[in-house]
């Protein structure tokens, strides 16, 4: 437990580093503490496999986070290709960055799936019911907002998708499967801190203008960061 305390604490410091280090342009520094950062939740997914009975759900989750590491470190690589102003690398690192993190979203997916079809409780409508709602809460928000994706329509779209996917399935097997309060709680708070960190996220890149305030940023990182590590924590409690 004090070593989850310690991992915590250290990830609540880099994360906060690397927000304010990256407004309002990314920098190389604030790459390093990025890195730390994401260091720190896939240590802290590590630390809870060694505390689990190794099953498999655990071997996935890590899956998840290597997917969401490697996206991360193409995410932030910004500040090393700037002065290329090149906008088809610029537009391919965005491409692989979002390409990891879905993958990342897939392996989390199939954690949560196997959960519901080893305790035969999947069903395919209430599953639909929350996927289908979290899309529509997704399509609402960018038409409210008047946001635009433009030449990242199909990937934000694919990659909206499977979030939503993601977040029905988490819900789902936590509503349905899972006994244990506290990991009840993660697996509902989990994906819906992924969902506002993405849609905050989307909003920023779509219009910096009105949504590239640092609290926003803030907000964005923070609950990434925290749905990261409550991934990770719960491969202790499974």
């Amino acid at each position: 437990m004090k070593l989850f305390i310690v991992l915590w604490l250290a990830e609540a410091v880099f994360s906060a580093l690397f927000i304010v280090a990256g407004h309002p342009v990314s920098t190389k520094k604030g790459f390093g503490f990025k890195m730390a950062a994401c260091a720190l939740y896939m240590a802290n997914g590590l630390y809870a496999f060694s505390l689990s009975d190794k099953n498999t759900y655990g071997v996935i989750i890590l899956l998840g986070l290597i997917g969401g590491l490697i996206g991360d470190v193409f995410l932030s690589a910004d500040p090393f290709v700037r002065e290329r102003s090149d906008p088809k690398l610029s537009f391919m690192l965005v491409l692989f960055g979002g390409v990891f993190f879905l993958a990342g979203h897939i392996a989390y997916m199939v954690a949560f799936l196997r959960l519901l079809l080893d305790a035969h409780a999947f069903r395919f409508l209430p599953f639909a019911a929350l996927w289908g709602g979290m899309l529509l809460f997704f399509a609402l928000l960018f038409k409210i907002a008047d946001l635009h994706a433009g030449k990242y329509t199909l990937p934000v779209a694919l990659y909206a998708c499977g979030l939503c996917c993601m977040f029905a399935l988490s819900v789902y097997a936590a509503v349905f499967v899972v006994t244990a309060p506290m990991l009840r709680c993660i697996l509902v708070a989990a994906p819906i801190l992924f969902v506002t960190s993405d849609v905050t996220l989307a909003m920023i890149s779509a219009n910096k203008k009105r949504f590239g305030s640092l609290a926003f940023r803030a907000f964005s990182l923070t609950t990434y960061f925290l749905a990261q590590m409550l991934f990770g924590i719960s491969i202790a409690l499974q």
